[in-house]
């Protein structure tokens, strides 16, 4: 599997509180060929300390105490630290009565410090929108930047949109926010990395007629490693129900989406203030593209599957097409609480590799049946999958992607199966103190807030190298003290901040 992957051997989550009792689950497999151990532990807390065994083709699952789940608008020390000897892929569960949902969870290596909320608006007032916030390092100060019309109350303090709520962490500390509004696009900043998952304790979107409610949670991506291209499924397993709905969000103050769906197309705007929404039919899907990097998230209505079993509401977060990986290692983490799961995997794929795909090792069945994308070389079908740990290899040059999932009794879990992180491209660092840098001044007392590299500089001619060997686009220097701020091109849609001590410079290249 890539380096840069969702793979890896180090991981932080926490457990948003549901409000249904039910179980927590780590669900581990590795794509490694031996046994090794991994270590679990609660680094805050003389709670949780334990060691279990992993190995390739098996899954491991891990049940955690329901007491680490997160409540209210809070700080916590529940942090659940997961470490390997070797490279793993991690699922996290809360499943409950008639409840629960599951999520990956995205190693430590590619977490960073912008993110956009994902949550929803329950239609049981009583119920909240939340996002858990853990610091990877000590001094981490995070702020957050409410949507349109939503409160959060803390510490005896109310706070609305235009306000900005600050809060300083700990390592391994979590902030959780919530609130009965919909919280959907709330800006997170912060100046270390952090990991945040968002989401809703029972949540129903708009999309859906049916008044049933349940838990929806995904961990969030951060803004670096957004998109232009999405390809969004509604899960073809169902013969009756009301679709999904489709949320578009970006960092820019205006991004132009393209929305094509069964050869229709629509062009909207979406700004850093409003999100944008969509239904997307049963069994359809959709392909989405910006001129500007974007975040799409998928909520599914409730709808009947078979006998009792009820798909309740579940969140996904699609990779885009340029982040899809030839090779997945998946589990299918979601054990029911009062019943079985019928699980499944939504995959799409180009049409010409189609026969060359594998599951566990076996070709897909000559007769499964496939959706054509209309205007495009991808299909998408709906596999269904045992119980445990399984394999996905897309051969050759052209990749693919998928969710899995699982339907029981007014239960349903979804998320992705994996993604692809890419590595910054650098310059060979021998030729960089051959090279004239020159650059040329686009503004004074503009700071973006969160540059891809920093660096202690000696002259604004050094910080330029270092631009040039990160292969950024532009920079800002503080000529008093040498601080050196290093961006990408991406990051001109990055939230700003006036700053009179720096100069922002454009590298010529």
């Amino acid at each position: 599997m890539d380096s840069g992957s969702h793979s890896g051997r180090e991981f932080v989550l926490a457990f948003p509180n549901g409000v249904r009792y039910g179980y927590l689950r780590l669900y581990i497999s590795t794509p490694v060929n031996e046994t090794f151990s991994v270590h679990i532990e609660t680094p805050l807390l003389s709670h949780t300390n334990m060691n279990v065994t992993v190995s390739i083709g098996a899954e491991t699952v891990v049940e955690i105490p329901s007491d680490l789940t997160v409540s209210d608008t809070s700080k916590s020390d529940k942090t659940i630290l997961v470490q390997a000897e070797n490279v793993i892929v991690l699922f996290a569960s809360n499943m409950q009565s008639d409840s629960g949902d599951s999520f990956i969870v995205y190693p430590v290596e590619v977490l960073s410090t912008e993110y956009i909320s994902v949550n929803l608006k329950s239609k049981v007032v009583a119920y909240q929108s939340m996002s858990a916030i853990i610091a990877l390092n000590d001094q981490t100060i995070v702020h957050l930047s409410l949507p349109v019309d939503s409160t959060v109350k803390y510490n005896g303090d109310t706070y609305t949109f235009g306000s900005r709520l600050s809060v300083n962490l700990t390592k391994y500390e979590i902030f959780q926010f919530g609130s009965v509004d919909d919280l959907s696009g709330t800006t997170i900043l912060s100046n270390y990395p952090i990991a945040v998952i968002s989401g809703h304790q029972l949540g129903n979107p708009s999309v859906s007629v049916s008044a049933t409610i349940d838990m929806i949670l995904e961990m969030l991506i951060p803004w670096k490693y957004w998109s232009t291209h999405y390809i969004a499924i509604s899960n073809p397993v169902f013969n009756s129900g009301y679709g999904e709905l489709i949320r578009i969000f970006t960092l820019c103050e205006n991004a132009t989406v393209i929305i094509d769906k069964s050869g229709v197309r629509s062009q909207i705007n979406v700004s850093q203030e409003s999100f944008y929404e969509f239904p997307l039919t049963l069994a359809e899907a959709a392909v989405i593209s910006s001129d500007k990097p974007v975040l799409v998230s998928q909520v599914s209505s409730s709808h009947p599957y078979a006998g009792s079993k009820v798909g309740d509401p579940r969140s996904v977060l699609p990779a885009p097409v340029d982040f899809w990986l030839n090779e997945y290692t998946f589990s299918t983490p979601g054990r029911s609480y009062g019943g079985s799961f019928d699980h499944g995997l939504v995959l799409v794929a180009y049409s010409m590799a189609l026969d060359e795909i594998t599951l566990d090792n076996e070709s897909l069945e000559p007769s499964l049946v496939w959706y054509e994308i209309a205007d495009t070389n991808l299909n998408y079908t709906v596999l269904p999958l045992s119980q445990g740990a399984h394999t996905l290899k897309c051969i050759g040059s052209l990749k693919c992607w998928g969710y899995v999932f699982g339907i029981g009794v007014y239960e349903e879990y979804g998320t992705s199966i994996g993604r692809s992180f890419t590595k910054k491209k650098t310059t060979d660092a021998n030729f960089i103190g051959k090279i004239i840098i020159e650059l040329d001044v686009i503004d004074d007392q503009i700071l973006l807030t969160t540059p891809v590299f920093t660096y202690i500089a000696k002259s604004r001619t050094e910080c330029g190298k270092m631009c040039l060997l990160y292969s950024c686009s532009f920079l800002s220097f503080r000529s008093t003290d040498g601080v050196c701020y290093l961006y990408t091109e991406d990051q001109t849609c990055s939230p700003k901040e006036v700053s009179s001590d720096f100069r922002r410079y454009h590298l010529r290249k």
